[in-house]
């Protein structure tokens, strides 16, 4: 009966140390189950964010092309403005208002100045008439491309 007391406490004792054991294992993995899961997480965001820093660049990288390009259009589109002025033709107004209309679909705005106060931003004064502060007459006109200038209007400044 000792003998089985002694088995029977053995017994105990191992299977104590095997559930001690068995629990230090679960703690672990349960660690390492969350690590997985925070890296996982981790790893989800920064591929949601190289998604959208990649739409973000590619954007930029159109807008860019376009506003090279709309910078270039831009002086046919003031002379041929010019030349509507000179020559009254329709023909020549048809396609400069066609020139223009599809330069608006691309974001091509123009900067309405007439009758403003001087602001630096958008426009670059070429002549100052009295001590006046307001656009009285524009020399060129100034362009902005979604948002931002392309082309600062050139004006004279004066009283109204």
């Amino acid at each position: 009966m000792i003998v089985a007391k002694k088995s029977q406490q053995k017994n105990k004792v191992k299977s104590k140390k095997q559930e001690n054991n068995l629990q230090i294992e679960l703690d672990q993995l349960r660690e390492q189950l969350l690590a997985s899961q925070e890296k996982e997480k981790r790893a989800l965001a920064d591929y949601q964010n190289l998604i959208r820093r990649t739409g973000e660049e590619r954007s930029f990288v159109v807008k860019m092309a376009n506003k090279d390009l709309i910078k270039k259009i831009i002086p046919t589109l003031s002379n041929l403005h010019r030349a509507c002025q000179q020559l009254d033709d329709q023909g020549l107004i048809l396609v400069a208002d066609q020139l223009e209309q599809t330069l608006k679909e691309f974001g091509l705005e123009e900067i309405k100045v007439k009758g403003q106060s001087f602001d630096v931003n958008t426009m670059e004064a070429v002549d100052k008439r009295d001590d006046g502060e307001q656009v009285v007459e524009v020399m060129q006109k100034g362009y902005c491309l979604k948002g931002e200038v392309v082309q600062h209007a050139k004006v004279i400044l004066g009283e109204k």
